[in-house]
């Protein structure tokens, strides 16, 4: 998924905050690595692996965490 669609993605999920809506990033193996949605004014990431759940306050540090995670799990199944 390119990086506009990315941040079209997350700008929907911020316009429709009174909906339960919940993004599913996958690897390229089709397993699922993280969902972000948007609550109490900000996007949950939850690191489906761990259930570890991380915040971020605005679009642009949502979507490095979610390279961040991308660009590890390609590490992982390269190797």
């Amino acid at each position: 998924m390119s990086l506009d669609h990315i941040k079209t993605m997350l700008e929907t999920l911020k316009q429709y905050n009174n909906c339960e809506i919940t993004l599913t990033f996958k690897n390229k193996n089709g397993i699922p690595l993280l969902s972000v949605c948007y609550d109490n004014n900000c996007y949950e990431l939850t690191h489906l692996d761990t259930q570890i759940i991380e915040t971020c306050d605005d679009i642009k540090s949502t979507i490095s965490a979610i390279e961040k995670v991308m660009q590890d799990s390609s590490k992982k199944t390269s190797n």
